[in-house]
């Protein structure tokens, strides 16, 4: 059985850990940077079905690594994950954009999101997932 790659981007390099240390023996492949042009080096390389992504970051945010991950390669599903909050204007805005979904910190279950990267892993389209 074939793992599904998932690149996290995220400033916060214990959440990265997080996601690595539950992902990686759970049968994923799994690569964590916290740099937008680092992550945009990685998926130049190599091939991400899924890509989990912070909004607000240093140097390269969110929006502008969605963009140029879109220009890349439009079948990547990209799930924002971030405690960013507007009253969903932005959440809805990126959805419109193509992200696969948007889900706020702090999550309330790994499992949730697991479920949304295979759902995500094996989308044809964008959907909208309630969070």
């Amino acid at each position: 059985m074939r793992k599904t790659k998932i690149l996290s981007i995220d400033d916060e390099a214990s959440f990265t850990d997080l996601l690595k240390q539950y992902f990686e023996p759970r049968n994923y492949e799994i690569e964590v940077t916290s740099d937008g042009d680092k992550a945009l080096e990685l998926l130049r390389r190599a091939k991400y079905e899924v890509v989990l992504l912070d909004l607000k970051m240093a140097g390269l945010n969110g929006d502008e690594v969605m963009r140029e991950i879109k220009q890349l390669d439009s079948d990547i599903k990209v799930i924002f994950i971030t405690a960013y909050s507007d009253s969903g204007k932005t959440k809805k805005r990126l959805l419109e954009e193509g992200a696969y979904a948007f889900v706020e910190k702090p999550l309330t279950s790994l499992k949730h999101l697991e479920d949304m990267v295979k759902e995500a892993a094996g989308a044809d389209g964008q959907e909208e997932i309630p969070c």
